[in-house]
This record gives C-alpha cells, structure tokens and sequence, in this order.
C-alpha cells in the first residue's frame, strides 16, 4: 500500500517527462520510506535499481551491479571490468530512451577520499549529460548526506537537478492509514509512530489499536520492541551511553546539567553525543519563543523513541515474561492519555504550521514560551506560540489531551501568561481539546477564540 507522497511522486514524474538527463538525489532517515517512494515512481519504467551494500568491497559492489544492469535472476551473467565500463554501458542504453538509474544507500559506496563521487562526476560530465538518462541517488545517513554528497567540495555538487529531503508523515497524512480509527485512535497512532512509514506499516488496518500494540510494542520478538537497539547499534559506536542519555531526557532531565550528573558524564564530553542525536533526529533543542539561549532544554523529538522510553522501560520484565498481556489495561492504556499530552501539543502545532486554512496570520516562527510571570511570581508555559511575519500578531494556543471540557478559566489563564511573555500586537487564542469545551466557553467564541475539538483536526480536510 503507497499512501501520501504525492508531492515528491508528482516532482519526479514533472523531471522523467522532460528531455534529457535528469539527477535526483533523495536522502532521509532510515524507514521513512525513500526506497518505497522510488519502486513507486520507477515501476512501469525502464529502471536499473543497484541497492549498495553495507561493507561489501569495490568487487563485491561492482559484481552486484553488473547483476543489475544485465537484468538477470541467476548467477549467468558478465561482470564488468571496472565502474567505468558499467557506466559506459548505462549511457549507451540511455542515448535515445529515458531509463531511470538507481543507485540506492549510495554512502554505503564512499571512501573519505570521495572515490565513487569522483567516478560517477566524471561519468556525469563525459556520458550521462548527452543521454536520456535519469539518474537517482539515495542515502540514509543523513548528516553524511548533506556534509559530504551535497557539500561544495563534493565532486558532485551542483550537478543534481532534483533534492528531495524526505520527511515522516505528519499527523494527518498518518491518519490516512488507518480510516476506521477514530479521531482519538488516530492521533494515538502518530503519537507512536511518529510518521515513519516502516513503524506504520507494521499496524495492521484489521486490528484495533490495542492489538496492534500489544504485539508490536509489548512483545519481545516485535520489530518495534527492538528496533531501538538495533537502530543504536546500527548508527552508533557506543549504544549503551546514547541510550542512557536518551532515557535521562525522556524521565525528565532536560537541561544541559541534568543530564550530565544523571549519566556520570563529564559536561564537556556530553556536548559530542547530544550533538550526534541531534544529527539522528532523535532529540532536538529548544527555547522559548523569541529566543533565550540560557532557557534551552533537550527532549525527545523522535516520538517513536519517545513512546518507547515511556513504556518500554518500566514493563520491561512483564514484557519478557508475557504478564504484560494481562495487566496491559493497567500498565499502558491507563497512561496513554498522559503519554500524549506532548504529543497532542505537536499535532496542534502541525496543524496551525501546515493545515489550518483559516489561520489569520502568516507564521514565521511557531514553538512554545515558558518564563516567569511578574505578577504572580510564579513560572508559565504556553504550549504553542506562533509569531506573524508581517506584524505584531501571535497565535496563543492551549492544547489539553484529557477527558474534562476546558473551560473559560483556561482563557483567562492564556490571557494572563500571554500578558507574561510581553506580547504587543493583536493576539489570537487557539484551543485544543479532546473532550471539547464547556457552555461558557463555546459562548466566548469568536474570530480571536478559536476552539477546535480532536474530530476539527482530521475533517478539514477530505481525501
């Protein structure tokens, strides 16, 4: 099942109609589906697909691609002297007819000296440009992605007519999964997944979302029970000090300090690791909205590694054991709705920044403020903030994942820590509610109060 991606589907099938050569690079992280996007676009088409292996050899790589390019399914097949004959032959094929060329996970390929850019640079300027050809290279490491292959110094920059940065799902396009869910199922879903596809398709659309927890999450022979291992191992040269970091952040050490006296890490050496988490998109940093660095926290962006250290950890010998299975409605669906509390707070903020087609300004910056209030002498948070463009104007926004109505006293409660964080123009309230909203503060809606309840989210818009 392919869903979403129409965007980047309709890119590359806008540059395949054109004449001439054509070179895409699509990069991303790993399981958010760049290998399942390009089967979709080439099928049907004339494709020679290389997926390059993890530490093969230059000979291992070159047989595989030999394989390739002569279409065959057993071992019968010629090999090409060197990288540059097989080129030759692709351009060859290519001269008259468009035949796409994928060179997939292509850093598997690299040396530190750029060796293989430097082979298919040349094949680049001396052959493909005088051919048919359509050329894609994708890879999963993203930094090596950006600082290398797209990087200045890259034998290969500037040569590329199409990037394509692929990113999770939001909130919406995840929903589209599952149409029998409901509202509240959905927004479950995404606050699981995260919008990766490979989590997502691990859901089957016939279970109910409890069933496809408990197999895929509070299983021990799940995929998603150890795909956090593995993607540490996979990524990382000391797994078990980038989890413990990562556990300290999710249970609550959030700041600089915090998380160094929580691992015994000495504060200078920590810098490198939470530098590298954030290059994975596993954590992220932020401040208040209008920026003090002094403020700065760490969380868990990543909400699959989020879900998982919520749970995971603390049902960890009930998992083993299989009591889980028992005792699932007290140990996790008690404390799903705690759970996705912050959860709920990015799906609010994806909506304003992306789906909200009534939003009365045009956003430039859009994040969360937290300060002390001068009044009441006493710390405040809002938990979306977003900033106009084009004036003084701010969006307030107040997101409530719980089953209780939010009533007028949370307006006043906006009104005054907006007063806290010294907004001057034209101020807009947002509020977001599961459990929709009290008679008092339906009547208080207007053009600058603006509720919207779990269902507005996902029936905006209609496929």
């Amino acid at each position: 099942m392919f869903i979403a991606r129409e965007n980047e589907i309709n890119e590359l099938e806008s540059r395949y109609r054109t004449e001439g050569f054509e070179f895409a690079i699509i990069y991303g992280r790993r399981r958010v589906g760049k290998t399942r996007l390009i089967e979709e676009f080439s099928k049907d088409k004339e494709c020679i697909f290389f997926s390059a292996m993890k530490d093969s050899s230059r000979k291992e790589s070159l047989t595989q691609l030999s394989k390739c390019i002569s279409g065959s399914d057993d071992d019968d097949f010629p090999v090409f002297a060197t990288f540059q004959s097989a080129f030759h032959r692709i351009a060859e094929s290519a001269k008259d007819r468009r035949i796409i060329f994928v060179i997939d996970e292509f850093p598997y390929l690299e040396d530190e000296d750029g060796y293989f850019s430097s082979l298919l640079q040349n094949a680049i300027d001396r052959e493909f440009k005088q051919t048919q050809l359509f050329l894609i290279i994708s890879g999963s490491a993203v930094s090596f992605m950006e600082d290398n292959i797209l990087g200045y110094n890259n034998p290969l920059y500037g040569r590329c007519t199409l990037i394509l940065k692929l990113q999770n799902f939001d909130y919406y396009d995840t929903a589209r999964w599952f149409p029998q869910y409901s509202s509240y199922e959905k927004a479950i879903v995404y606050g699981i997944t995260g919008g990766i596809p490979y989590y997502i398709e691990q859901f089957s659309s016939k279970l109910s979302l409890k069933d496809n927890l408990r197999i895929n999450f509070f299983n021990n022979n799940s995929i998603l029970f150890n795909e956090v291992d593995n993607l540490l191992k996979e990524e990382l040269r000391e797994p078990g000090t980038y989890k413990e970091i990562i556990s300290a952040i999710a249970n609550g050490k959030t700041k600089y300090t915090e998380i160094a006296d929580a691992c015994e890490i000495k504060s200078g050496a920590l810098n490198k690791y939470l530098k590298t988490l954030i290059q994975l998109k596993i954590i992220s940093k932020k401040m208040p909205v209008g920026g003090d660095e002094k403020k700065s926290i760490y969380y868990v962006s990543d909400l699959y590694f989020r879900f998982w250290f919520f749970f995971v950890p603390r049902n960890y010998s009930a998992i083993l054991s299989r009591r889980i299975q028992q005792a699932f409605d007290v140990a996790v669906w008690r404390l799903i709705n705690d759970y996705m509390g912050a959860v709920f707070e990015i799906i609010a903020r994806e909506f304003l920044e992306y789906r909200d087609p009534a939003l009365p300004i045009l956003p430039s910056e859009v994040g969360s403020w937290w300060g002390g209030n001068p009044k009441t002498k006493k710390e405040c948070e809002i938990d979306i903030v977003v900033r106009s463009a084009t004036d003084d104007s701010v969006v307030i926004g107040s997101c409530k994942f719980r089953n209780t109505e939010i009533g007028i006293d949370e307006l006043k409660l906006m009104e005054e820590y907006a007063d806290a964080m010294g907004t001057r123009g034209k101020r807009y309230y947002y509020f977001f509610s599961l459990a929709g909203f009290s008679e008092s503060m339906i009547a208080a809606k207007s053009y600058t109060i603006r509720l919207v309840d779990i269902d507005s989210l996902y029936s905006i818009f209609s496929d």
